[in-house]
């Protein structure tokens, strides 16, 4: 991991995301890019001059503001000793996030997440859910009341196909450098039907991993995502990770009706990766 994304909106929602991003900038000596999407407001009727909505002054102070705030916030970065850069851009927040990501070649996203209370709320989290949809970046979504960075149990909610073992992979990876314990799970769910033999795929993981130390343990649960929080919050993980798949039962959790969910109800740092990276 050598290039980190952290989006952030200077409110108390960024503050975990700013706080995990700084962690593991530390632990990979990796560059920190910070950057900050402004969306001017406009009027919904498109005879009426844009000046006219938001004086230029107005957006002038505005743009001052937030790039003086991503300047202490890279100041603050670089007497940690991280490599930190930032930038302002405009736009929606998705595709600006995701753009910029990928034009630094980011290897990960980090981006906040308050709970879903309000209108405002709501709108937060759909930001986080479109930009895992349009990014195939690994993404971390840190909700408010997570401050103190922690990776020691890793808990990863698989389907045990053969396909997942790049995503695999890159977790056992992520675990062995930060000396994390990883318990991977399993959701059987009424409407999903088991094409694979667990044992035989889970022999086949040993395998291809033999110093990828996990555990394993298969729930029931009406709805995946229900499930996998209810185990993630029993085994007490202190980061939950998925797959983005686009055809079987993960695409619950992360397809465009499902990822909203996910997101919006998880306590627990949510990592996402594109399993079709």
């Amino acid at each position: 991991m050598k290039k980190i994304v952290i989006a952030t909106d200077f409110m108390e929602s960024s503050d975990g995301a700013l706080a995990y991003a700084t962690f593991l900038a530390e632990q990979f000596n990796a560059e920190l890019s910070v950057v900050h999407v402004y969306f001017p407001v406009a009027s919904a009727d498109p005879t009426i001059p844009y000046e006219n909505i938001t004086p230029f002054s107005l957006q002038e102070d505005l743009i001052d503001t937030f790039e003086s705030k991503l300047k202490e916030v890279v100041e603050s970065l670089k007497s940690k000793k991280i490599k930190a850069t930032s930038e302002l851009v405009t736009g929606s927040v998705s595709s600006s996030v995701s753009s910029y990501a990928e034009d630094k070649g980011a290897d990960l996203i980090v981006v906040g997440k308050t709970p879903e209370n309000s209108f405002f709320d709501r709108l937060i989290g759909s930001s986080a859910s479109d930009i895992v949809k349009s990014t195939s970046i690994p993404v971390l979504i840190v909700p408010t009341a997570s401050h103190k960075p922690a990776f020691g149990n890793i808990v990863y909610g698989t389907e045990l196909e053969s396909e997942e073992k790049e995503v695999l992979g890159k977790v056992f990876k992520l675990a062995e450098k930060l000396g994390s314990k990883v318990t991977l799970i399993k959701v059987n769910a009424d409407f999903e039907p088991d094409i694979q033999d667990d044992n035989q795929v889970l022999a086949d993981i040993k395998k291809s991993f033999p110093k990828g130390r996990f555990s394993f343990e298969a729930v029931s649960a009406d709805h995946v995502s229900e499930g996998l929080l209810h185990a993630a919050h029993t085994h007490k993980a202190d980061v939950l990770v998925v797959a983005r798949h686009h055809h079987n039962f993960l695409s619950e959790i992360v397809n465009p009706s499902k990822s909203k969910e996910i997101i919006g109800k998880t306590d627990i740092p949510l990592l996402v990766y594109d399993l079709e990276a």
